[in-house]
């Protein structure tokens, strides 16, 4: 009857840890240092004017769109994004 306990027991809390999720953030966005989500940069994505255009890059990190162009989070140009 111990073994049984037991073993329910190791299940229970399997169960509950295998269930938590570590990621915040909903599918296509990325969790930064600040605890914020932001959407991944995707080509041809629609800009969002609520986030400020903020968006998370991959390669770059936090990238912004501004007047047409892109820029990293230091204000640095992003060639490879504005072609």
């Amino acid at each position: 009857m111990k073994k049984l306990k037991f073993a329910a027991l190791v299940i229970m809390f399997s169960t509950i840890l295998a269930s938590c999720d570590t990621d915040p953030c909903d599918p296509g966005y990325t969790e930064i240092d600040d605890g914020i989500c932001l959407p991944d940069h995707v080509v041809g994505i629609e800009k969002n004017k609520e986030l400020g255009n903020i968006f998370y890059h991959k390669t770059y990190g936090v990238i912004k769109f501004e007047n047409g162009m892109w820029f990293t989070e230091n204000n640095r140009l992003i060639e490879s994004l504005n072609n």
